[in-house]
């Protein structure tokens, strides 16, 4: 048997069939993943910037890189606040961490005009990230700075986003992935072509369609855990801002602004639905109309927007907010 399947001629093709799965393993990972971007985008190697991991809100910016500062935010932490700043912290997830400058900083310069006061704001949005990851970042980060107020914005990585990256309502985009995906196929998805097309179309390694198939987003009992949770959320943050203290109030003030997105059809009952919901509050403000004098043409996808449209949305945010607070 041994000696058969070692003869030179067994022996040649053995070679043979090694050096042509080689060759095509190459071909997958450097031309056609590498150079041609079939595949899953190297959207992954953002993890070690934007999406570093963190423990108990699962990724933050990394520290000290680019314009991080040390705990990993964009621009300066509370540490270069003065003793007399009234200071806010800003979250928010990739609409609040682009812009040049960023809408918290747009927040900072247009309230320190309408209220004549010193104000600084830090900036605590991260990419991708979702308000049960801010809500949980309150109890990690903020209570040594005892922040007056804390703005939480967004709606689109809470509702749409939700439904097409991991399905669970409040879960991380990427859980699915970071958490429950082994790390073999990991290495695979990563550089494989081919492993990353098949799973595009199947999420089969990942096991993203087994999910979608269970929680079904967009169907009308998916949309409505999105908004409950949506909601529920923001309450537990506001709950968690009044244990904390503030030297300007008798506790940390806290709001939320359901920000601008464009609208897909399969989710109009359900933005319907948060909108109504938010005129009973006194402390979520429905800013979702705010660009439609502006056009369609100030976004870049379905939620990304120029910086015209952050200039309008920190103006917006500043006005709301010194309507509701004394100082």
């Amino acid at each position: 048997m041994f000696k058969y399947i070692l003869n030179k001629k067994n022996l040649s093709s053995l070679y043979y069939l090694a050096y042509l799965i080689f060759i095509i393993i190459l071909v997958d990972i450097f031309v056609f993943h590498g150079l041609l971007g079939f595949g899953y985008p190297r959207h992954y190697e953002q993890e070690n910037i934007q999406r570093f991991p963190k423990p108990y809100v699962e990724f933050t910016g990394k520290p000290n890189v680019e314009n991080h500062n040390e705990y990993g935010f964009r621009g300066d932490s509370f540490n270069k606040a003065k003793a007399n700043d009234l200071k806010i912290a800003f979250f928010g997830g990739s609409t609040g961490y682009a812009g040049d400058p960023p809408i918290a900083k747009i927040i900072e310069k247009e309230l320190t005009r309408l209220l004549g006061k010193n104000v600084f704001v830090a900036n605590y949005s991260v990419v991708s990230s979702n308000h049960r990851q801010h809500l949980h970042a309150i109890i990690e980060f903020l209570p040594e700075f005892k922040p007056d107020i804390i703005i939480f914005y967004g709606g689109y990585n809470e509702t749409i986003q939700s439904g097409y990256y991991d399905p669970r309502p409040g879960y991380p985009y990427n859980f699915f992935y970071r958490a429950e995906t082994k790390p073999f196929l990991k290495l695979l998805l990563e550089n494989s072509a081919l492993i990353g097309e098949i799973d595009k179309k199947t999420g089969y390694f990942t096991g993203l369609a087994k999910l979608r198939a269970e929680e079904k987003p967009f169907l009308p009992a998916w949309n409505n855990r999105i908004v409950s949770k949506y909601f529920e959320t923001l309450l537990l943050a506001k709950k968690t801002s009044q244990v904390l203290e503030s030297k300007v109030y008798n506790h940390t003030k806290f709001f939320a602004f359901y920000q601008p997105f464009q609208l897909p059809d399969n989710f109009i009952v359900a933005h319907n639905e948060i909108k109504r919901k938010i005129k009973k509050s006194d402390y979520i403000f429905d800013v979702s109309s705010e660009y439609e004098s502006l056009g369609k043409q100030v976004y870049l996808d379905i939620v990304h927007v120029n910086q015209n449209a952050n200039e309008v949305m920190g103006k917006r945010i500043a006005y709301l907010i010194s309507a509701k607070i004394r100082y």
